[in-house]
């Protein structure tokens, strides 16, 4: 039976738990339905952040460790972008892919930064910005090697080149096909326009709102929320953080921008969580006093409890009481990205001759073709109680009053040495009745036992 973790939040993320279910409509036991429609997969435009969770707790992973492996991967994308000129809808492609990548597979089978590479390449090929793999791996060993500048052609680069055109088809299959992104700098623009003008303040104010979109990036929250919410709260962040024009984007409704106060204080407060504790790694927070962010955050934390408001939004309850089971894993450890090579091997699910992989757009067409499905392979069972009277059988010990008593077993014939037929004294060892000595045989007139010197009879 074909799943869709579409339907359901994470219980067909995993290959192997999908492909099992799958396969249990192949078989002889299915003539009567037909061939099983495979495993289907739908993308999903958004993830709670308990589904996010939930991911990370599957696949062993740290919380502190992941965050690092994101936030090092994003950079490394962004200055790969920055050396080869990209424009920035292909970064934040680019870090999207990462994200989902990262809560898909296992982080022991491959390394970040080969992960972060094939995103870019193909956030590259998706958003019409054709790079080769060898430039980007080129662009990357610029960076770490500024003393040993090479080119593309070169045969440093083959392996690698390998390497990471096997993982963009692991990632295209994690996207499940699906490459749209979500752009929130053109709304952003919009937004200031609207708020302050074309004129200079307006684009002085629009430069520093674009430096912290840019950091957004380097958390889960446009994978969250929409892209409305995330301009709404970088433009508000953005105002009150510099001190310009904050009287205006407080003020403005969030509503009139298809968005929700408790949205924006979730984003808001995912953003500020990347500022007081990696502020460094900010392009935004880097000119600015880290003790203001957490006064922020102070602020808005009591503003939500005022309101009543939940941290985050569409959060299990179930999950928030019991809390997520976060071990730490070990580290994978072999090589960085470099042109001798890497060990970057993810091991694939469970995939038989008779298992089809799907993937469709559409969540309602997947809804439909699975219950259209399951019309001919449900099986349906029902269950009912019986009361059955049963004879319980007598002993076999305790014979019945109108038989009489029970007959006296005849008198065995003695057996040994004394028997009824034994000559001589038996010693138990006779195959017959009487104890008769196996060992005796009569005597002739040959014998010539017990004869003494003056011979005698025959006997």
């Amino acid at each position: 039976m074909a799943l869709t973790d579409s339907q359901m939040d994470d219980v067909s993320d995993a290959d192997a738990g999908v492909a099992s279910a799958s396969v249990s409509g192949t078989g002889a036991g299915a003539g009567a339905g037909g061939p099983p429609i495979g495993v289907i997969k739908s993308g999903r435009e958004y993830l709670h952040e308990s589904t996010i969770r939930r991911k990370l707790a599957r696949l062993e992973t740290d919380l502190s460790r992941d965050e690092a492996a994101r936030l090092q991967g994003v950079q490394l994308i962004e200055e790969v972008r920055n050396v080869l000129q990209l424009p920035i809808i292909t970064y934040i492609a680019a870090c999207g892919y990462y994200h989902r990548f990262r809560l898909e597979i296992d982080p022991k089978g491959y390394q970040w930064h080969d992960a972060a590479l094939a995103c870019l390449f193909v956030a590259c090929k998706s958003e019409d910005t054709l790079k080769k793999s060898r430039d980007i791996l080129c662009a990357n060993h610029n960076i770490k090697n500024p003393d040993r500048i090479t080119a593309p052609d070169d045969k440093l680069f083959d392996q690698g080149s390998k390497m990471l055109i096997g993982l963009e088809r692991q990632v295209i299959e994690t996207l499940r096909f699906d490459f749209q992104v979500r752009n929130p700098f053109k709304i952003l623009a919009k937004i200031v326009k609207a708020a302050l003008g074309s004129h200079e303040e307006g684009s002085d104010f629009f430069v520093q709102a674009f430096k912290a979109g840019t950091d957004l990036y380097k958390t889960f929250a446009p994978l969250k929320h929409t892209t409305f919410t995330c301009a709404f709260t970088i433009a508000r962040l953005t105002s009150i953080m510099m001190g310009l024009h904050t009287d205006i984007f407080v003020n403005l409704n969030p509503t009139e921008y298809y968005t929700r106060e408790e949205w924006v204080s979730e984003v808001m407060l995912d953003v500020l969580d990347l500022y007081t504790d990696h502020y460094r790694s900010t392009l935004f927070g880097q000119g600015i006093n880290p003790q203001a962010f957490i006064d922020v955050k102070i602020k808005i934390i009591q503003q939500m409890e005022e309101d009543k408001i939940p941290r985050y939004q569409n959060f299990c309850s179930e999950c928030e009481r019991e809390g997520f089971p976060s071990p730490s894993s070990t580290d994978s450890g072999t090589s960085p990205v470099s042109p001798a090579g890497t060990n970057s091997t993810i091991k694939r699910g469970p995939k038989g001759p008779d298992i089809t992989y799907r993937f469709l757009f559409d969540p309602e067409e997947v809804r439909r073709e699975r219950a259209a499905y399951e019309e001919y392979t449900k099986d349906e069972w029902e269950e009912w109680e019986e009361e059955v009277e049963e004879l319980i059988p007598e002993r076999d010990n305790r014979r019945r009053a109108d038989l009489g008593p029970e007959p006296r077993a005849p008198p065995r014939e003695p057996r040994g040495p004394r028997g009824p037929r034994g000559h001589g004294r038996g010693r138990g060892r006779g195959r017959g009745r009487g104890g008769h000595d196996s060992g005796w045989h009569p005597r002739d007139r040959h014998d010539h036992r017990g004869r003494g010197r003056g011979g005698g009879g025959f006997y």
